[in-house]
């Protein structure tokens, strides 16, 4: 984002948005980024463009910075996405969980949900789906370290829970 920015989240699952703050403009809304449930922040080494969880979407969100009207990319991931992060590859880090489903049919539930997803080209590979046990219930963060994923928790899963990367 520059130096002496900061980027920021308003999680409302109902209507939320993007934030950024500046010295010279306080906190102004980013244009073009209200969505259900924004979630986890990053942004691109340029500063052209936002990366955002979005929770209620079940995807990774590109949003454009600077553009108006601003331009907006949905990746579906197939989970509630709670934060991401840079991996050491280049590739976004997406974490969360599936914890509800999208209608009164049953589906498939997970505590723990990791994929990873190229900025360039838009392609998600999943890492980790794992239902979770007595001690991690519920996965919030991850990043990759080594040949290891590392999860935080939330929800009674205050550890952090280390998987071994698939070949």
């Amino acid at each position: 984002m520059g130096e002496a920015s900061l980027g920021a989240t308003n999680f409302d699952t109902a209507g939320g948005q993007l934030w950024e703050w500046h010295p010279t403009t306080d906190w102004i809304e980013v244009p073009g980024s209200s969505m259900m449930g924004p979630n986890g922040l990053v942004s691109s080494d340029d500063g052209a463009w936002f990366y955002v969880g979005g929770w209620s979407d079940r995807a990774l969100v590109r949003i454009s910075r600077g553009k108006i009207p601003a331009e907006l990319k949905k990746i579906p991931v197939g989970f509630n996405v709670d934060n991401v992060r840079w991996g050491t590859d280049g590739r976004i880090i997406a974490a969360g969980h599936i914890t509800r489903c999208p209608s009164d049919e049953e589906c498939d539930t997970s505590a723990v949900r990791v994929a990873k997803v190229n900025p360039e080209n838009f392609e998600v590979e999943q890492l980790l789906d794992y239902d979770g046990n007595e001690f991690f219930e519920m996965g919030t963060v991850a990043i990759d370290v080594k040949d290891e994923i590392w999860v935080g928790g939330i929800y009674g899963s205050f550890a952090i829970a280390r998987f071994a990367k698939r070949n």
